[in-house]
């Protein structure tokens, strides 16, 4: 079974994903993917680490989210890498997607990420569909009865509250169990784009309320808890706002098993007892490092490396 975490290149994805290769902990069947959003340092920095802790790291050639594959002289490029065997070349399907594209890092191994179905119609029927050795499409029954090859499935499972609802509402809840169906669909394995979502916005928005997240597992069952600060009513006070919602962090944390226990999730709790704000952009940073420790002690148990198929 395989893991691959879909990301969008912002500084702090980043930056958790560099701090999770310098841990050295991901057990080589969870394979993150980069999309890469921005021209920033944060970028060659972390494949560097992946490359240097000899772990394999998928970067989309093609960006679809945003202007970064329009600029044309990177400031920090990714393409020193490419030739590193550890280092998968990704690619969006798109209508201009030209397949020499798919073999293009000849000896080494591609991926495709393919979203709609009209698209995958007209690609096999191309033949281009046997190229990559990674096929990402969403888990549809046409898909699975148009596709013949193994398939790893890709759904967006964060929830964003709209108009006048919050976090509050759905403190608790289920957030996936893709490796149950796996095999009963035909997936070798599956993709999510984390606690971050799929959506992609060139701005962050100010929030009411201080929301931290932390996935956690029941059983098999991949849940998340929402810690949401008390005051809500306004755009103002973060940093007081985050204490509120780390308090709750911080008294629900010890009740949890070892395994839920994480090095990030106990830096977030101690940022209580500290009575210390170090910016949503840390928190978001250690929110996804735990989702990847979480990910990683499952998939260790229940997924070991020596029975990969």
């Amino acid at each position: 079974m395989l893991y691959l975490p879909y990301f969008r290149g912002r500084q702090y994805d980043l930056q958790a994903l560099k701090s999770i290769a310098e841990q050295q902990i991901l057990p080589a069947n969870i394979i993150p993917i980069i999309e890469p959003v921005r021209d920033i340092r944060a970028l060659p920095q972390t494949i560097a680490a992946f490359v240097t802790h000899d772990h394999p790291i998928v970067v989309i050639a093609n960006p679809t989210v945003s202007d970064y594959a329009l600029t044309q002289e990177k400031l920090n490029d990714w393409r020193p890498y490419q030739d590193n065997p550890n280092l998968i070349v990704g690619h969006v399907l798109t209508p201009t997607l030209i397949p020499d594209s798919l073999t293009a890092s000849a000896g080494h191994q591609t991926l495709l990420v393919a979203r709609q179905y009209d698209a995958l119609k007209t690609a096999q029927h191309a033949g281009w569909l046997t190229a990559p050795d990674y096929l990402l499409v969403p888990p549809e029954a046409r898909i699975r009865q148009l596709l013949d090859r193994p398939t790893v499935s890709l759904f967006d499972h964060a929830w964003f509250p709209e108009h006048d609802r919050s976090y509050a509402d759905i403190e608790d809840g289920f957030f996936s169990d893709d490796w149950a169906p796996a095999d009963i669909n035909n997936y070798v394995g599956f993709s999510d784009y984390t606690i971050g979502g799929g959506h992609y916005s060139e701005h962050s928005y100010p929030a009411k309320a201080v929301t931290l997240h932390l996935t956690y597992f029941r059983s098999d069952q991949l849940r998340i808890h929402r810690f949401v600060s008390t005051d809500r009513d306004d755009f103002r006070h973060p940093k007081e706002k985050f204490f509120q919602a780390v308090a709750k962090l911080a008294a629900w944390l010890p009740q949890q098993p070892a395994a839920t226990q994480t090095p990030a999730a106990q830096q977030l709790a101690a940022y209580h007892e500290q009575q210390h704000f170090p910016g949503l952009g840390v928190v978001k940073q250690l929110s996804l490092e735990h989702h990847l420790q979480v990910m990683a002690g499952y998939f260790k148990a229940h997924f070991p490396v020596e029975n990969l198929n």
